[in-house]
């Protein structure tokens, strides 16, 4: 089914796509690859991570090692290959055409500005969920960063999550989800159903709400910007604000 859009023309728009592209058999096809990569991964890096030295303790305790982080990487070692592969097939273009290159003027713009509306955001929700619920958001990764002082696996935590993780998550809900449902839904259904997923994908109840906001702050810098690179620079540098806002409050 042909979707005509009245938004505001985007790369991204439906009708500049080649009529077979996410075709709903193969996103269904993609979805059922991506979930057994994301699954193996899960238990390579589990198994890579026991492997490295990571005790029970470790695990039960939410207390950071090299044998996590490490565990981390290898679970992104089989999802992104898949991706990279995939979307070009899904999409008929080429990742380059899907917004994964250099960023012009009009792409930085969008993107710090996406950065500054994604905190607030972020910021807003999780008060307003603390105002009613008298619970604070708190995810996983946090927990991590600040369960150690050993500097070298602070600033590797702090790459991974600044570098690597806004790359894999960007190409898995953004590059594939975002688009696959955009090809017959209108832009804020596509949107919001990518943040919720991406929100459900950390893994925390009580940050659900704010992770999925940013989800769909994430998608509309990719829609405006039709560029990937934006919507992974702006995943980035909130990322990096959050990282130096721990790093400040455990040394101090």
């Amino acid at each position: 089914m042909e979707k005509h859009s009245t938004s505001e023309p985007s790369p991204l728009s439906p009708t500049l796509w080649p009529p077979e592209a996410f075709a709903w058999q193969r996103s269904l096809l993609a979805l059922l690859i991506v979930l057994a990569a994301f699954g193996a991964g899960l238990i390579v890096g589990s198994l890579v991570a026991v492997h490295a030295g990571v005790t029970p303790a470790d695990a039960r305790n939410e207390r950071l090692s090299w044998g996590i982080l490490v565990g981390q990487l290898a679970s992104y070692a089989l999802i992104v290959p898949t991706l990279i592969v995939m979307l070009p097939w899904l999409a008929r273009r080429s990742l380059r055409q899907l917004g994964l290159g250099p960023l012009d003027g009009r792409g930085l713009r969008i993107a710090l500005l996406g950065a500054v509306a994604m905190y607030a955001v972020t910021i807003g929700i999780s008060s307003i969920q603390f105002a009613i619920t008298h619970q604070k958001p708190s995810e996983a990764a946090t927990t991590l960063f600040t369960s150690t002082h050993d500097p070298a696996l602070t600033i590797a935590f702090g790459v991974l999550a600044v570098v690597i993780a806004p790359f894999v998550e960007e190409l898995e809900f953004r590059g594939f989800l975002f688009n696959a449902v955009l090809r017959s839904a209108p832009v804020w259904v596509a949107a919001t159903i990518s943040g919720i997923v991406f929100g459900f994908s950390h893994g925390s109840i009580t940050a659900f709400l704010p992770l999925s906001a940013s989800g769909v702050v994430l998608a509309y810098v990719y829609y405006k910007s039709g560029s990937l690179s934006a919507s992974m620079l702006t995943h980035a540098v909130f990322n990096g604000i959050n990282v130096v806002l721990l790093a400040i409050g455990v040394s101090a």
